[in-house]
């Protein structure tokens, strides 16, 4: 039941995050493009890019996770999460390079890279957990996972 839950919240994630990621580059396009007017928030003069909004919607995920843990807020948050990272990374390319250049390869790199990572995640679990079970200590509970699965 467990294994359940962890593969449906990934997969909210990873639905979250390529949700986003689609709607925000349509968004940016139809205002490059003028189809919308000028769909973007300035503050004094300043444009407020949306991995400030990402970054704010991670923060506000990371605290519900911490006081709401009942499986259908978790649900909700990891979608929360999902479009965070979304927002964020998008934009890493202005991480790295500190310029106002949106339409740098490394952010779809970085998108692709995530959304990989995520499916793999939620289609290849068993993947993660060799890796993650490495040391003495997860070879002995991987073993006792299996046990369980046979009996």
């Amino acid at each position: 039941m467990i294994q359940k839950q962890k593969k449906r919240m990934s997969f909210v994630v990873l639905l979250s995050f390529l949700l986003t990621f689609i709607f925000v580059r349509i968004y940016v396009l139809s205002g490059t493009f003028g189809i919308i007017d000028d769909p973007y928030l300035y503050i004094k003069g300043y444009h407020v890019h949306h991995l400030n909004y990402g970054i704010v919607t991670m923060a506000i995920a990371g605290f519900l996770a911490l006081v709401y843990q009942n499986a259908q807020n978790r649900l909700k948050i990891g979608a929360l999460y999902g479009i965070g990272i979304a927002l964020t990374f998008d934009e890493i390319g202005m991480w790295f390079r500190l310029e106002d250049d949106y339409w740098t390869r490394m952010s779809y790199d970085a998108i692709i890279l995530i959304a990989l990572i995520f499916a793999s995640v939620v289609y290849l679990p068993s993947l993660w957990r060799g890796a993650i079970f490495r040391t003495e200590e997860g070879i002995n509970k991987m073993k006792e996972i299996k046990k369980k699965k046979e009996i």
